[in-house]
């Protein structure tokens, strides 16, 4: 094996661009294994899923562009007081982001419309999730990156989800092209990377 005559150690935290990663499989249905020029790494694809969602959401919003789907049956939702004044606080900003919501007696609310990223995961819970994250003086992120956040959250690929080899593939493809690619919307990081030299140091190839 040709050793490198200056070994590069990648910080936690690098310059965001990744190089063209290659995909080699999965890890306990939670981790995508892939090998790039720089090493090994493991991606958490509930994490890198995050990223992207959240990124894409947001560039839908900044356009005036997110993707709505209405309902033919509108869900009901029943809210208790303070989840009720956040949603009317923040009314005008949820239909920004696809969000079509009337009243429909004490505290109860019709949802019409909602944005197309979470028309498959459960709305009442992820409606929870969001009006609370709104609420919260914990976050102090701009209302819109809060509403993408929850977003992407709920309806990002689950740890546990086997995916297929291009499923895998595909993901990585859109982390590597995502503005922050290493970490969530949380700041948690999306992967993992063991440089060669590591690799190397741990089989006892170098010192």
């Amino acid at each position: 094996m040709i050793k490198e005559k200056e070994p590069t150690f990648i910080a936690p935290l690098p310059a965001p661009g990744l190089p063209v990663l290659r995909v080699m499989g999965q890890l306990a249905n939670t981790y995508i294994i892939a090998e790039g020029p720089e090493g090994l790494y493991l991606i958490d694809q509930h994490a890198a899923h995050e990223r992207i969602l959240y990124e894409r959401i947001l560039a839908q919003w900044s356009r005036a562009e997110v993707q709505v789907q209405g309902l033919l049956q509108p869900i009901t939702i029943e809210l208790s007081p303070s989840e009720e004044e956040t949603l009317k606080a923040n009314k005008e900003i949820l239909a920004q982001f696809g969000f079509a919501i009337e009243p429909f007696g004490d505290r109860s609310y019709l949802i019409r419309a909602l944005p197309v990223v979470i028309a498959k995961v459960n709305v009442m819970e992820t409606m929870a999730k969001l009006l609370d994250n709104l609420a919260g003086k914990e976050n102090p992120a701009p209302w819109e990156e809060k509403i993408a956040e929850s977003l992407a959250c709920h309806s990002a690929i689950k740890a546990g989800q086997q995916l297929s080899d291009e499923e895998m593939r595909e993901l990585v493809r859109q982390l590597e092209q995502a503005n922050q690619p290493r970490t969530c919307p949380h700041g948690r990081p999306t992967m993992i990377h063991l440089s060669s030299h590591q690799l190397e140091k741990e089989f006892g190839r170098v010192s």
